[in-house]
């Protein structure tokens, strides 16, 4: 019995050991939800993963610049598309409208 006693009173101070670990934490946790609260730690999460984006960001660029640089100019020149196009066909109307003048001046004379 005195073996029994004895192993019912070491798990009990390893048990209170726990909770007092446990209680610990708790008490932790509950001051830092109450300091900082839930939207504050999203936020800091968030801010994390977004410098960790950028790092990862960062090294792509560093080790593969024209992969890079090509399709920044392919994003721009998509972006830009409908501009570059008016561009061309104001060009090219006013040479297609010389010639159509020309030609019209050729028949009239």
């Amino acid at each position: 019995m005195a073996s029994l006693a004895a192993r019912l009173a070491e798990h009990r101070a390893v048990r209170d050991e726990a909770k007092a670990t446990f209680d610990a934490h708790y008490a932790a946790l509950k001051a830092d939800m109450e300091e900082r609260g839930i939207a504050g730690r999203l936020a800091d999460e968030a801010i994390d993963k977004a410098l960790d984006v950028l790092d990862e960001a960062v090294a792509v660029v560093e080790t593969h610049p024209a992969v890079v640089g090509g399709t920044f100019t392919a994003l721009v020149l998509w972006i830009l598309r409908n501009p570059i196009i008016a561009w061309i066909t104001d060009i090219f109307g006013a040479l297609s409208n010389r010639r159509s003048d020309e030609h019209e001046s050729e028949k009239g004379a």
